[in-house]
């Protein structure tokens, strides 16, 4: 499992990786401070099942990569709420978060 750099915007650091079961995971740090708490932490896991959804919002064929594709519309993806845009094309995302 190879972790990268989706995005780096202010205090705020998401980064990306496939685990083991397949699923691509979004895991974001802010440091800061929201809602009275110094750090916010989340995770996002996208099942592969909801990987066709991906490609298809984004324009792409089945065979790219899925976290080479995520990365080169992070801007995009960030800007809207990664979870907001996941549940807007109608994948079904898991979501976790910690202050």
């Amino acid at each position: 499992m190879e972790t990268r750099v989706f995005l780096e915007r202010g205090t705020c650091c998401v980064w990306i990786s496939l685990i083991d079961d397949g699923s691509l995971r979004l895991s974001g740090q802010d440091l800061g401070g929201c809602l009275g708490a110094d750090e916010y932490e989340y995770w996002i896991t996208v099942h592969p099942q909801d990987f066709a959804l991906i490609r298809e919002a984004l324009g792409a064929e089945p065979a790219v990569d899925i976290e080479d594709l995520m990365c080169a519309n992070a801007k995009m993806i960030y800007s809207c709420g990664e979870l907001t845009w996941l549940r807007s094309i109608a994948a079904v995302p898991d979501f976790a978060n910690y202050f």
